[in-house]
C-alpha cells in the first residue's frame, strides 16, 4: 500500500464526509489519539488543513525510523523514501488494528461477569440445573455449563451471559429485552422459548427456536459496529434453527433436525393430518400451520393433486417425503424453509 501526501488527504476527507471505510476510519482515529488522545471533531477546511499538516509531519517522522542508515543526496530520492516509509508505517497500523479489532470484536465469558459484576452459576452434576430469575423466566442449565445474570435487571432491558448450553423460557415483557451473549453472537427476545448451545471448544454456536421469535446477530465491542451487526441480524421462528461458524464468521439458517408440532391442526372430520382425496395444497398448509415452517411450492400445480392417508408419528420430515412420494414431488429446505417442486401426478 503506497500513499503520498495526496492520497492521504483524500483519506481525510473520506473521514470527514463519512465514506471512509471502517479499517480507514480507525486508522486516522489511532493517528490523531496519538497526537490529540481525543475523539477527531467535525472540522472546518482551515482545521482540516492543520491537522493534515499535523498528521503528515508525525507520519513522516515516524517514516524516518524505518529509513535506511545510507545517506542519500538524492533529495527526491529522500522524498521516496519518506513515501515508502510512511506506506510501511500505515500498513503496520492497520495490520496492528485488524489483530486488535478481530481479538476485541469477540468477549469472553470471563470478561463480560467480570466487567459486569454478575451473579455465576456452574453445573457441575450430570443432569439440567433449573434456575429462576426474577422476572419470571427461567433457565435450564446443560451439565459442565456456566452462566451469569443480575440478580435484579435493569430497566429497560434483561441480560445474561452463557457459556456452554441452556435452554431458556423468557417471560414476556415487551419494555425490557432479553439478552443472551456468548463471547461471538447475541440472542435478543422479548417473551419465547429457545436453546442456545456455546461450549468453547465447539467449531458453532446453535441458537433453537422452540416458540416465539428471536432476533441474533454477531457481537461487537465497538459501538458503531455492534450497531451495524444489529442491522444485519436474522430472525429465527419456531422450528428453526441458526448455526454461527466460527471460523467463517457466518451464519447458516435451517430447519431443526426434528421439528415439533407447535399447533394440531384438524380437518372437517376432526382427526388431526388424516386426509381424503385432499387437494395437496391442502395437506401442505396443515403441516405449514401445524409447525410454522414455511413451505413454499407452485400452488396452482399442486392443486390439481390429491393425496390420500393418514399420519401417525412419523416425523415432518418424514411426512414431507410421504407426500412428495405420492404426488411424485421432490423437497429440499434452504434458509429455514421447505421448497416442494416436480409435482406430475394430475387428480
Amino acid at each position: 500500500m503506497v500513499m503520498d501526501r495526496v492520497a492521504f488527504r483524500e483519506l481525510l476527507i473520506r473521514y470527514t464526509s463519512g465514506s471512509a471505510t471502517a479499517a480507514e476510519r480507525s486508522m486516522i482515529d489511532h493517528w490523531y489519539e496519538l497526537l490529540y488522545n481525543n475523539e477527531l471533531p467535525s472540522l472546518q477546511q482551515s482545521e482540516l488543513d492543520n491537522i493534515e499538516q499535523e498528521m503528515w509531519v508525525f507520519i513522516e517522522k515516524e517514516g524516518n525510523l524505518a529509513e535506511p542508515v545510507v545517506v542519500y543526496r538524492s533529495k527526491r530520492m529522500k522524498r521516496l523514501i519518506y513515501f515508502a516509509a510512511a506506506a510501511v508505517i500505515i500498513c503496520l497500523v492497520i495490520s496492528g488494528w485488524l489483530v486488535f479489532f478481530n481479538a476485541a470484536s469477540t468477549m469472553s465469558y470471563e470478561t463480560s461477569r467480570q466487567k459486569d459484576q454478575l451473579a455465576e452459576t456452574v453445573n457441575r452434576t450430570t443432569i439440567p440445573q433449573r434456575i429462576n430469575l426474577e422476572d419470571g423466566s427461567y433457565i435450564l442449565l446443560e451439565p459442565a455449563s456456566t452462566i451469569s445474570y443480575a440478580k435484579h435487571f435493569d430497566t429497560d432491558k434483561r441480560e445474561v451471559y452463557l457459556e456452554g448450553s441452556a435452554f431458556f423460557q423468557v417471560a414476556k415483557d415487551a419494555t425490557r429485552p432479553f439478552f443472551v451473549y456468548t463471547s461471538e453472537v447475541v440472542t435478543k427476545v422479548l417473551g419465547t422459548s429457545f436453546d442456545v448451545k456455546a461450549f468453547p471448544n465447539d467449531n458453532t454456536i446453535q441458537v433453537q427456536v422452540h416458540t416465539g421469535k428471536v432476533t441474533v446477530y454477531k457481537r461487537k465491542n465497538g459501538a458503531h459496529e455492534q450497531e451495524l451487526a444489529k442491522v444485519n441480524a436474522t430472525i429465527i421462528t419456531p422450528n428453526q434453527q441458526l448455526l454461527f461458524n466460527r471460523q467463517q464468521a457466518s451464519f447458516t439458517r435451517s430447519v431443526t433436525a426434528l421439528p415439533q408440532v407447535i399447533n394440531i391442526p384438524v380437518n372437517k372430520n376432526n382427526i388431526p393430518f388424516a386426509f381424503t382425496d385432499a387437494p395437496a395444497t391442502e395437506v401442505l398448509m396443515a403441516l405449514q400451520k401445524a409447525y410454522g415452517i414455511t413451505i413454499i411450492y407452485d400452488e396452482e400445480q399442486m392443486s390439481h393433486c390429491s393425496f390420500t392417508g393418514a399420519f401417525t408419528n412419523e416425523s415432518f420430515f418424514d411426512r414431507i417425503n410421504l407426500l412428495c412420494k405420492a404426488i411424485e414431488s421432490t423437497y429440499e429446505q434452504t434458509d429455514g424453509q421447505v421448497i416442494i417442486t416436480g409435482s406430475t401426478v394430475k387428480d
